[in-house]
């Protein structure tokens, strides 16, 4: 078989909106969940691994916008303010709504500062990333100086740390930052990508980290019920043929993609939004009859990715961002 048809690495960056899309699509279908429909809650309990794909996705764009521009003044300016003036006017629904901050609680809450002092926070992602946004440079510098070894060793050791982390069930209070923890090789990879692509460099590594990766999930994943975090951790090495599939997805079905990517341009919105609908269904402040589960839960998809989609019209229109 021509695996070149099949996928390509510069596919990563041509479907980047769509892949996106894909994988918010897939957090909510876990978030909300499907449980009458036996073939969409299979599926949908292993959202997890779309963030994995936003991980990957975001190290990519964020080598090509170092490259494209090395400033570092620049390359923050522009990252932040894609994240903080929507995390903090949405912010404003959540600390009303779902935690009745005061103004000094909800200002700690959405800075993420809460995160990494044992503090209140909304959510581990958006922190999760914005530290990684403050780390991408010295990951881009060892990656075009070819220090390979010294990226993959700091990527092994993460993974290793995750294992002993998982194995071990060490979870538990610190299981948000763990979920970052885990993820950081797939931000690397992502970058690393960036690189092979930025240099004509084939899709022959990644093929290869793909088929290194299937034997772990093998080994991991049939003693998922003995040691319950082998779910998440095994999904970390089905990575790359996770964004073949949706690649493929995206080359295979045409019609769907403007949709996609819609929703992968609005995909922080949609997460942030998906996710304060999330929180009230958790704590009991929603709750829905069994009987309608499965309707709440397409309902719940489509009023989370439409309001997400909204926002971030409205927030580009009005030019909020210039005024932080």
């Amino acid at each position: 078989m021509n695996t070149s048809r099949l996928f390509q690495l510069q596919d990563i960056s041509t479907y980047r909106s769509e892949l996106m899309g894909w994988a918010i699509v897939w957090i909510m279908m876990l978030h909300f969940t499907f449980t009458q429909i036996k073939p969409l809650g299979f599926i949908a309990q292993y959202g997890f691994a779309g963030v994995e794909i936003f991980m990957m996705v975001s190290g990519l764009g964020l080598y090509f916008s170092l490259d494209k521009d090395g400033r570092l003044s620049h390359f923050y300016k522009k990252r932040l303010l894609r994240i903080f003036p929507t995390y903090y006017l949405l912010g404003i629904f959540g600390s009303l709504l779902l935690y009745h901050d005061t103004l000094w609680e909800y200002l700690f809450r959405y800075s993420t500062i809460g995160f990494w002092t044992g503090g209140i926070y909304a959510e581990w992602y958006i922190p999760s990333i914005v530290a990684l946004y403050l780390v991408a440079p010295f990951i881009k510098q060892l990656i075009d100086r070819r220090w390979y070894w010294i990226t993959g060793l700091m990527c092994l050791l993460l993974l290793v740390a995750s294992y002993i982390v998982v194995a071990g069930e060490y979870v538990g209070k610190g299981e948000a930052h763990f979920f970052l923890l885990y993820r950081v090789p797939t931000f690397v990879l992502g970058m690393m990508c960036g690189y092979w692509i930025r240099h004509g460099i084939t899709s022959r590594y990644y093929w290869l980290l793909l088929i290194a990766g299937l034997p772990f999930f093998a080994m991991l994943y049939p003693h998922h019920h003995e040691v319950y975090n082998y779910k998440y951790f095994s999904l970390l090495f089905l990575l790359p043929l996770t964004v073949v599939i949706f690649t493929g997805m995206s080359k295979v079905i045409h019609w769907i993609n403007p949709m996609m990517a819609e929703i992968g341009k609005a995909s922080l919105e949609v997460y942030i939004i998906q996710g304060m609908f999330f929180h009230a269904l958790l704590t009991g402040l929603i709750t829905i009859p069994a009987p309608w589960h499965d309707a709440a839960t397409a309902g719940f998809m489509v009023l989370s990715t439409a309001l997400g989609i909204f926002a971030h019209w409205a927030i580009e229109k009005s030019g909020i961002s210039k005024f932080f």
